[in-house]
């Protein structure tokens, strides 16, 4: 069934968006303009300006555009069947694969990262990525917990902090990375290991997660 067509307004406002992580994956943040926007889409800047009064809130719903598609797809690499320890591993990895397939898109999010580090909204929207990267991960450790495959002496929060830690480094690498240095067939193997380190679950089939095209890919806008 074909979705219902989006209203102007959305369509106009979803066009802003797409076109603004293209200038500011290209250009950065500084340098992206709301005219440059606006010549790219055809609209005139006041129209631009109509949806998003200040950069930062343009800015802003870049990034949760960003982080609702990488949900969306490491969400869907789950199964019904799966049990927490596959579940964790599956989020483990697709969030790299994420990175590494949609490279473009993830260096807006390390721009984030920078600006976090002197201005303070920045810094406030890095911080709320972080927490629900936490958040997500605190529910297959406590699934875990229950199903009793998991065995996490120093409690689930801190094994939550520890590995979006080291998730959010290896997205980095990811991202960042010149072409083919990311060992993608190793990388499931890699991450079993973390996450047996972690809470002592194994698992003895070969493969879970299906690696996907490494050719490059644009958040809402195709591959």
């Amino acid at each position: 069934m074909a979705r219902p067509a989006l209203p102007k307004g959305e369509k106009t406002r979803q066009n802003i968006i797409r076109t603004a992580l293209r200038l500011v994956a290209k250009r950065g943040f500084s340098e992206t303009s709301f005219q440059m926007i606006a010549d790219a889409l055809g609209l005139s800047q006041s129209a631009v300006l109509y949806h998003y009064k200040t950069k930062y809130a343009l800015f802003e719903d870049t990034i949760k555009t960003i982080v609702r598609h990488n949900h969306e797809t490491v969400n869907a690499l789950t199964r019904m069947t799966d049990n927490a320890g596959q579940r964790l591993v599956k989020h483990c990895l697709g969030n790299v694969l994420w990175a590494h397939r949609y490279r473009a898109d993830g260096q807006v999010l390390i721009l984030l990262y920078y600006f976090a580090c002197f201005e303070r909204k920045f810094t406030s929207l890095f911080t709320q990525m972080m927490e629900r990267g936490r958040e997500r991960l605190m529910v297959h450790l406590l699934a875990g917990e229950r199903e009793g495959l998991f065995r996490l002496p120093s409690g689930p929060a801190t094994a939550a902090e520890t590995l979006q830690d080291a998730l959010f480094g290896a997205m980095l690498h990811a991202i960042s990375a010149p072409e083919g240095s990311v060992p993608r067939g190793e990388l499931e193997g890699k991450w079993r290991q973390v996450v047996a380190a972690h809470t002592g679950w194994t698992d003895p089939r070969p493969s879970l997660v299906t690696l996907p095209s490494p050719r490059e890919g644009r958040v809402g806008g195709g591959e």
